[in-house]
């Protein structure tokens, strides 16, 4: 075989061999090029560069057949019959192209092998259909002959069956393919002998022919190439517009708003899948290329959609649409849908026409409103909606009853039962209110356990009335949680109209709330003139009790306390005097409850143990104090630490320090105060119990609380010889004080008859105008060395008196 190649390229001019050889292997790497990218679509888009391949292919083969014939040399010039040349590329492109370009569609290895093979016999068919076109007598040797046929398919079969687009796969199909045409090419060249008889009349000259099959082969890959390339580089733009037009699609049938898109004539070109579901039709009864009155008219089989009112609102739409780019519109529908109709004219001439479903938009708007007028726990309008609903009364048109609710003793129930029960009793509390108060009110929630009740047309008389129902309403017994509960409230009321505005109107039940706690609470109380000068008479005590800490305006003054039997001076009680720069002295009666209310007493609470133990520490040992101490000041834990830092300042013993604190405060906040007074008296603080008999009166208390002192209230002892009953108590108490171990002393002596009185009943240490009134620190200290002066002459003239 090895000579018979060689024999067949010694008869072929080297020139054409190599013209053949550049010709068939750019055939070879063109069609694995195109085979490659067949492979790589799928559908119809493989049909192009399939029929390239067959084209490539056949014309390929065609063209290396006819340059190598060319260049072969039987001895004399011959000539080829042009009719048979074109079958020959025909035959080429049928049996050679075509088995090529279905092979590219198997999978199976078989299959594209046989394939292969085919193609490879194809191109010995070829070979003899040009050689037949040789106007001279040829033969062929038979076994050369079939040698040449089954070289072509040994080498096509397997470059066929290769799979794949790896490099390496190309390189083994595309040599393969070379092989196989050149071998059985040069194979079948080498059996053959011409009888050269001349050039024929209609022959075709072989310089000629070899040149224009060159050029046309080169030309041929090299448009293939080109067309590949550009069909490449459009089917990667024409992907790109599909991926877009794909996601333009999914992005429409996905939005959350219904589309529907009509051209100059009202003919739908897009509709997306909410529309469907929002106006709930069918796919099948409206779609692309339907009008917007088919539209319209399906939508209006559906009952629940008013479509004339939509189909309106779109065409005053499209009428002004030429007017502006955009318009927008919500319509409330009778099945309660909220829609956002827009329309947005295109470029193109076509309009945009988006529906919104703005319900749930407009209801949770609607909610956020309503929780921002009105009270989340008891849904009762709140504070803002309060004003906003007062702003628009008007001082001189409009008469309403305003009465201010607040419930008395609220804070106990938290503080004793929990907020998950405070608030489930307001929510009750609402309820009873809003009957209480009847249809023609409106009941407010302020805040906390306050409350407006707004009474339209009440007059004063309607006002109290509604008043008492609903303290009667509100006192009832509640059960909440298992708890059985009992509260009552306190009612300011007023009026609006005849000049009075909501604020002031607001203000003055503000006063009668104020009014009615201090009453007794539990009733309504309207606003009466006066009120409001207090009013600002309080606020402007309040502001300057401010100040006063500020600028040293409050000091003490000390009353004594002596012992009767001998008149000796044991110790002070501090009173607090506040010394107002324009006002003078004010009495503690007059500041003291207010400072109680705001808070402020606890500041001045520990100013008055600050200086009093500052004085205290001036004076002998022997000599105690006693200070009173609000309640207020007493629940606060920070009160042990005050008094220890202070003793501890001025280096005194804790047993020179007395605590005063009323009985009622006691046996009220007796409990709150437990742990402070334990704290206090461990350290050896005294405590003694004020004004006693004037509060809950029952000896139990001397017995409940360990004290160290109580002190007989002034109207027991303030009282002529004759008042029995008030002088019983006095012995009682003290009687009672004997037996328990507790100092007593009587407060509020006026007279020498009141000095004897209580040491018959055994009260030997007291205090009143009598004995000493209150004075600054200096005069105090000089009562205390006169006094000791006068008992050291005594006790003088007793040794002189004894000496005789």
């Amino acid at each position: 075989m090895f000579m018979s190649l060689v024999q067949g390229l010694l008869h072929t001019q080297a020139e054409f061999v190599l013209m053949a050889a550049i010709v068939c292997s750019a055939m070879a790497v063109t069609l694995v090029i195109l085979m490659r990218n067949a492979a790589l679509l799928e559908g119809r888009a493989r049909f192009v560069p399939l029929t390239w391949v067959a084209v490539v292919a056949g014309l390929g083969v065609w063209t290396t057949h006819f340059i190598a014939m060319v260049g072969y040399r039987p001895g004399a010039s011959v000539s080829y019959e042009p009719g048979i040349t074109a079958l020959s590329a025909a035959v080429s492109i049928l049996f050679v192209g075509l088995p090529l370009s279905a092979a590219c569609l198997l999978q199976q290895r078989w299959s594209r092998a046989a394939m292969g093979a085919l193609a490879g016999a194809g191109v010995g068919a070829m070979h003899f259909t040009g050689m037949m076109a040789m106007q001279s007598p040829m033969h062929h040797q038979s076994g050369t002959t079939l040698l040449a046929i089954l070289l072509g398919v040994a080498f096509f079969a397997p470059a066929m069956a290769v799979k794949g687009v790896s490099q390496r796969a190309r390189l083994l199909r595309g040599t393969g393919l070379v092989l196989g045409v050149c071998l059985l090419h040069f194979t079948a060249m080498s059996g053959l002998s011409v009888n050269v008889i001349g050039q024929g009349a209609f022959g075709m000259d072989r310089q000629l022919l070899s040149i224009f099959t060159g050029l046309t082969a080169l030309a041929l890959c090299y448009a293939a190439m080109t067309a590949m390339v550009n069909r490449r580089r459009l089917m990667t733009a024409q992907q790109a517009i599909e991926r877009k037009e794909a996601s333009f699609l999914a992005a429409l049938q996905n939005m959350s708003n219904a589309l529907v898109m009509i051209d100059t004539d009202h003919v739908i070109t897009a509709i997306n899948q909410r529309s469907y579901e929002l106006f709930d039709i069918d796919e099948a009864e409206i779609g692309a290329g339907d009008t917007l009155d088919q539209l319209m008219s399906v939508i209006g089989r559906q009952r629940s959609w008013e479509s004339e009112r939509l189909a309106a609102t779109i065409e005053t739409h499209l009428k002004r649409l030429c007017k502006s780019d955009m318009l927008r519109d919500e319509e409330e529908f009778a099945n309660g849908k909220v829609l956002c109709i827009s329309s947005r004219k295109v470029p193109s001439g076509e309009v945009v026409i988006t529906f919104d479903d703005f319900t749930e938009h407009r209801a949770a708007q609607a909610k956020i409103a309503h929780m921002a007028f009105h009270d989340a726990l008891t849904g009762l309008p709140n504070r803002r909606s309060f004003r906003d609903h007062m702003a628009t009364l008007s001082p001189d048109r409009h008469q309403r009853a305003l009465l201010m609710i607040d419930l008395d003793h609220f804070k106990v129930v938290n503080d004793t039962l929990g907020h998950p029960v405070g608030d489930g009793l307001l929510v009750q509390v609402a309820r009873r209110l809003l009957d209480a108060a009847g249809s023609s009110a409106t009941v407010f929630r302020l805040g906390g356990d306050e409350l407006v009740a707004v009474l339209n047309g009440a007059g004063e008389v309607e006002a109290l009335e509604t008043g008492r129902r609903i303290i009667e309403s509100i006192g009832a017994p509640y059960d909440v949680d298992g708890h059985t509960i009992t509260i009552g409230c306190s009612i300011g009321a007023s009026l609006t109209g005849d000049g009075i505005g909501a604020s002031e109107a607001l203000q003055r039940a503000d006063l009668g709330l104020y009014r009615a706690k201090n009453l007794g609470r539990n009733r309504v109380q309207f606003y009466e003139e006066g009120m409001m000068e207090q009013a600002l008479e309080r606020r402007q005590t309040e502001s300057d009790l401010a100040q006063a800490l500020k600028c040293d305006e409050f000091e003490l003054d000390y009353q004594p306390i002596f012992r009767l039997s001998d008149r000796s001076i044991l110790g002070f009680e501090a009173l607090i005097r506040w010394r107002h720069p324009v006002r003078g002295l004010v009495s503690p009666a007059d500041f003291i409850p207010l400072c109680e209310e705001n808070g402020m007493i606890v500041q001045i609470g520990e100013w008055v143990i600050e200086e009093a133990c500052r004085q205290l520490s001036e004076w002998s040992e022997d000599i105690h104090i006693a200070i009173n101490v609000s309640p207020v000041q007493m629940r606060l834990p920070s009160i042990v630490d005050v008094v220890r830092s202070a003793l501890e300042r001025h280096g005194l013993a804790a047993t020179r320090l007395t605590l005063e604190l009323t009985e009622t405060a006691l046996v009220r906040d007796g409990a709150h105060l437990a742990r402070n007074l334990i704290a206090l008296r461990a350290m050896g603080v005294k405590i003694a119990m004020d004004d006693f008999g004037t509060g809950y009166s029952s000896f139990t208390h001397l017995r409940d609380f360990e004290l160290d002192q109580i002190k007989i209230d002034r109207s027991f002892i303030n009282v002529s010889q004759t008042d029995h009953k008030a002088w019983a108590v006095a012995q009682a108490v003290t009687n009672m004080a004997r037996e328990l171990s507790v100092g007593a002393v009587g407060e509020g002596v006026e007279t020498s008859e009141q000095i004897t009185r209580l040491m018959q009943l055994g009260c030997d240490v007291a205090q009143g105008f009598h004995l000493g009134r209150p004075v600054n620190g200096e005069k105090a200290s000089r009562l205390l060395a006169d006094t000791r002066a006068a008992a050291q002459d005594v006790f003088v003239g007793k040794e002189s008196f004894a000496a005789e």
